[in-house]
């Protein structure tokens, strides 16, 4: 009965471990702007035409030109002088690109898919050039070399079965989360089931992994790098390790069976602490685990640049680290601008129209102060109240103004960027001027580990490794 409760709840596991990779595989998006996609459709279709194909699909909160309004009004001063209102014209050049022949309309991510379909509708009835910025690819070199490892591994080793039952749970969430940095830490863990393997049924085996570096270390620099790319991968790789838990026990309860209807038992002579994990020629496999690293590596590297250089001419508004960003380039308003508006929207009834700096842009702990008289016994005396001041405080006021805005306001998309972006003209490529810096990291930290474990091996045997 115990061994059918085993058995169920490990099954079980393994069962919700498939379901939950399959319902949460992630595809590399290449997505300009956090948290929205850009979707271009030629000027000569109305912005009614447009909307009418995207609500078709269910697409909702979509920022359009036609859904823009002015995000405050005063009750003193509803009607702002020119000088003040630069800030609402410029942001419109958000629905435009650099050649004004496109309209542009910022898709929330999560109706990526339903934008595609609508705008293959749209080119289908009208003929007209569309297109988005945020494409789906898979990249199916990645989850083929975290395949292609798994089978040289599989010949490699001593134990298949336990190989195989451990290390699978990893190789399915390589083609669920197809991201280089996962296959990087997916190759790490089946170094690690591999070297592992070696001691499957061996007394003793499971003190030997505890102590050992060769087991522990590739295993845990795998799992923590892929937990902390999302909270998906994180779920995702722990249910992996629970997987991988399960089947090993389900691998025990299967030969202990095959054993107990044997007319003789085959007893292992060697316990776990005779048999080293690393030797010469685990040792060797170890590194020809560096190569599908390293092409990786270079993959990665070179996905990144085409990337940016393989979407099409049109120019339209993309954010970019402000480092990267040329004093030639026209630059649109950011979220800076938003809170200069503000400030300068909400102080307008209370500023000296004849001072020089009504038309600056705010400083930090600007303060805004208005005359105050009150009796004192039988004196008037004046005194200043303070109305605001541009800090924090008045910047995180501004933040749940825009939230609370009842309509999709571009507003809403400048505050999703941050503060540390500039927006310019450019190819959809060339986004934020930068490859993902923590994938990078994460690829060279597990190619480094490899290259430890030698170093550590090639020290404890005293001679050179070859």
């Amino acid at each position: 009965m115990k061994f059918n409760k085993t058995a169920l709840i490990s099954l079980a596991v393994i069962f919700v471990t498939i379901v939950l990779s399959v319902t949460l595989r992630a595809v590399p998006v290449s997505r300009i702007w956090n948290n929205y996609s850009v979707a271009y459709v030629e000027k000569t279709l109305p912005e009614e035409t447009v909307l009418s194909y995207f609500n078709k699909y269910s697409i909702e909160n979509i920022i359009s030109l036609g859904g823009q309004r002015i995000p405050f009004v005063s009750d003193f001063t509803p009607v702002l002088p020119q000088r003040e209102s630069t800030y609402l014209k410029d942001r419109l050049l958000y629905f435009f690109d650099l050649s004004d022949n496109y309209s542009l309309y910022y898709i929330p991510k999560k109706s990526d898919s339903a934008c595609v379909k609508a705008l293959e509708e749209i080119v289908k009835n009208t003929n007209t050039p569309c297109g988005i910025d945020g494409k789906q690819q898979y990249p199916w070199l990645v989850p083929l070399i975290v395949f292609i490892v798994f089978c040289m591994l599989l010949n490699f080793s001593g134990n298949k079965k336990a190989f195989a039952c451990s290390s699978f749970p990893v190789l399915m969430l390589s083609f669920s989360q197809v991201f280089y940095p996962v296959a990087a830490a997916a190759i790490l863990y089946m170094l690690s089931c591999y070297l592992a393997s070696r001691i499957w049924g061996r007394r003793k085996a499971m003190t030997v992994l505890k102590k050992s570096i060769y087991v522990i270390i590739p295993i845990v620099v795998s799992v923590l790098s892929i937990m902390i790319l999302s909270v998906y991968c994180a779920v995702l790789i722990l249910l992996c390790c629970t997987s991988s838990v399960c089947a090993l026990i389900l691998l025990d309860t299967y030969e202990k069976f095959i054993n107990s209807k044997s007319s003789f038992k085959f007893v292992k002579i060697f316990g776990a602490p005779q048999m080293p994990l690393m030797h010469q020629k685990t040792a060797t496999h170890t590194l020809l685990c560096l190569v599908p690293l390293f092409i990786l590596l270079v993959v990665f590297l070179l996905s990144s640049r085409i990337s940016r250089n393989s979407e099409n001419d049109i120019a339209i508004p993309v954010p970019v680290k402000s480092q990267y960003v040329s004093q030639e380039e026209k630059k649109l308003p950011v979220l800076k601008d938003l809170y200069s508006w503000f400030w300068k929207a909400k102080s307008y009834p209370f500023r000296n129209l004849n001072s020089a700096e009504e038309s600056s842009e705010p400083e930090e702990g600007q303060a805004i102060t208005v005359p105050h008289y009150e009796f004192n016994g039988d004196k008037i005396v004046e005194s200043k109240v303070l109305v605001m001041t541009y800090n924090e405080d008045f910047r995180q006021k501004v933040d749940k103004e825009i939230d609370g805005l009842e309509y999709n306001a571009v507003e809403k998309l400048i505050k999703k960027q941050g503060s540390d972006v500039s927006v310019v003209y450019r190819n959809s490529g060339e986004s934020r001027g930068q490859t993902d810096g923590l994938g990078l990291i994460l690829i060279l930290v597990c190619i480094f580990v490899p290259v430890f474990l030698l170093l550590v091996y090639v020290l404890k045997s005293g001679r050179k490794f070859r």
